[in-house]
C-alpha cells in the first residue's frame, strides 16, 4: 500500500485498518524507507439503531490498554458476526462453510466484504452487488449487526488516548443534523474528500467544518486492489490538512 501510495506522487499518508493497529508498524517502516510522512490511524466501526457509523481515529497512542482492549472486543466480534452470517447462509440452502471466510480474510478480523468474496470464490454468487442487494445489505436475511457500540463511545476512548476522532465517509451516509450532534458528543472532524463525494457534497462539508470547527481529512478508502473502484491518491488531500491533525495528537508519526 505505501508503496502504491509513492508511486502516486504522495507526500504522505495514513493507514486506518478496520477495528486493528495491525500493520501500522510495517507501513510506518515503509514511508520511512520512501520519505513519506505517516501518520497512524485505525478506521473504527461504531453503530446507532439500523445504521454504521465508521469513525476515523488518528494519532491515538496505541500503548493505551483500554483502547487496545476496546479495538481487540471489537475484532473478536466481527468474527462472531461473520460466523452467524455464515450460519444464515446455510439455513437459506447456500452451502458456505466458515473456512471459505478464513481464506479470504487472512489474518484479518473477517468483514461482510470477506464474506461476499467467499461466496464468489466458492462459485456460489455471481457478483458482489448480488450479494449485498440479495442477502447482506441492512435488513436482508443474511445481515448481522455488530454488538452496539455508540459513536460518543469511540470518541471518549479515542480521546483518552490522545487521538482525534474523524467521522467517515459523511456525504454518503450521514447529513448536517448528526454531524452537529456528534460534534456535541465529541466528533473532531468530517471527511471531506471521498471518492463517493461529490462536488457539492465536499462544498457542504467545508462550510460545514468551518462553522463548527472541525478538522478535515480525506483519503481514496482503498480496500486493495480487488475491493475498491478509487486508486490511492485520487483524493489529493492538502498536506495542511494532515498537519493540523498532527498537532493535535499524542503520536504525530513522522
Amino acid at each position: 500500500m505505501v508503496r502504491h501510495a509513492a508511486s502516486a506522487g504522495l507526500a504522505g499518508i495514513s493507514l486506518t485498518d478496520h477495528d486493528t493497529f495491525d500493520g501500522l508498524d510495517e507501513a510506518a517502516e515503509e514511508a520511512r524507507r520512501l520519505g513519506l510522512s505517516f501518520l497512524p490511524g485505525v478506521e473504527i466501526s461504531a453503530n446507532e439503531p439500523n445504521r454504521s457509523v465508521h469513525i476515523l481515529a488518528y494519532g491515538m497512542d496505541r500503548e493505551n490498554r483500554d483502547l487496545a482492549d476496546f479495538l481487540s472486543a471489537l475484532s473478536s466480534d466481527r468474527v462472531r458476526r461473520a460466523r452467524e452470517m455464515v450460519q444464515r447462509f446455510r439455513a437459506l440452502g447456500v452451502k458456505l462453510d466458515y473456512e471459505a471466510v478464513e481464506r479470504e480474510c487472512g489474518r484479518a478480523a473477517p468483514t461482510r466484504a470477506h464474506v461476499a468474496r467467499a461466496l464468489l470464490a466458492e462459485g456460489l454468487a455471481p457478483d458482489l452487488d448480488v450479494v449485498f442487494r440479495r442477502w447482506l445489505g441492512r435488513g436482508r436475511p443474511a445481515f448481522v449487526e455488530k454488538m452496539p457500540t455508540p459513536p460518543a463511545t469511540v470518541f471518549e476512548r479515542v480521546h483518552a488516548a490522545g487521538g482525534v476522532a474523524i467521522l467517515a465517509h459523511p456525504g454518503r451516509s450521514h447529513g448536517e443534523r448528526e454531524i452537529v450532534r456528534w460534534r456535541a458528543e465529541g466528533l473532531d472532524g468530517v471527511e471531506v474528500l471521498h471518492p463517493l463525494n461529490r462536488n457539492n457534497v465536499r462544498a457542504r462539508l467545508q462550510s460545514l467544518s468551518r462553522r463548527l470547527g472541525l478538522l478535515r481529512s480525506g483519503g481514496s478508502d482503498w480496500h486493495g486492489p480487488s475491493g475498491y473502484q478509487a486508486a490511492i491518491g485520487s483524493q489529493r488531500v492538502p498536506e495542511a490538512w494532515m498537519e493540523t491533525i498532527r498537532e493535535r495528537v499524542a503520536d504525530p508519526g513522522f
